[in-house]
């Protein structure tokens, strides 16, 4: 698999990558399937650029169980800082679907000795994002299995909305074009196996699959 640091949009515009943000704990559902704290603020993570895949396969690290967190993901278009709540669309270039695949046994081990997660989180393929659209995903987003529907979201079920995701987190720091926000998964969590075929949607429409090898 060749490493790409650019998504594509609807135009079939290729954007360069520069950061990869990821809030944790965004969905009530999935804080307490994982015996977590729901967050009183937001809390963010990254991912690498390497860890950037837009490709349609996966490859499991040697030894590893990797389980899917299936986000809706945000492309930052412009600049910012400090952007208000009543502003933040003006800086969405486009939306998409992604899975934020995590090394569960090691972020575990990692969250146990109060440690960052990045080394669970960052390793090569795992940020999968698909293209990139202009509309909004308002409709319920879903990751399937082999056919089978494994994880189901809704944007309004956030525990922070995406407008308050981008507006804290450029007050913390500048967003850039090109950053990818990663806006939390929804419950239902778990791993995936050699052979699986992962399909990611919303609505009825299918808009990335991918097959792990």
């Amino acid at each position: 698999m060749t490493m790409n640091f650019s998504v594509k949009t609807k135009q079939n515009t290729l954007i360069s990558i520069r950061n990869i943000y990821c809030i944790g704990r965004n969905y009530r559902a999935h804080a307490t399937e994982l015996n977590s704290e729901v967050p009183k603020e937001p809390f963010f993570f990254q991912k690498s650029l390497p860890s950037l895949n837009t490709s349609n396969e996966f490859t499991i690290p040697k030894d590893r169980e990797i389980h899917h967190e299936l986000e809706v993901v945000i492309l930052i278009g412009k600049n910012g800082e400090e952007i208000p709540i009543k502003n933040t669309d003006d800086y969405i270039q486009g939306y998409g679907l992604g899975l934020d695949l995590t090394d569960r046994k090691y972020q575990n081990e990692l969250i146990r000795d109060q440690l960052p997660w990045l080394l669970s989180k960052s390793f090569k393929g795992s940020a999968i994002v698909s293209c990139f659209q202009d509309e909004k995903i308002s409709e319920d987003f879903w990751l399937k299995i082999n056919g089978d529907i494994h994880q189901k979201g809704n944007i309004n079920r956030m525990i922070f909305s995406i407008a308050e995701q981008i507006s804290f987190l450029s007050g913390m720091l500048p967003l850039m074009k090109g950053d990818l926000i990663f806006t939390g998964t929804p419950s239902g969590v778990g791993p995936i196996q050699n052979g699986d075929k992962l399909e990611l949607g919303y609505g009825a429409k299918t808009i990335h699959s991918l097959m792990v090898k």
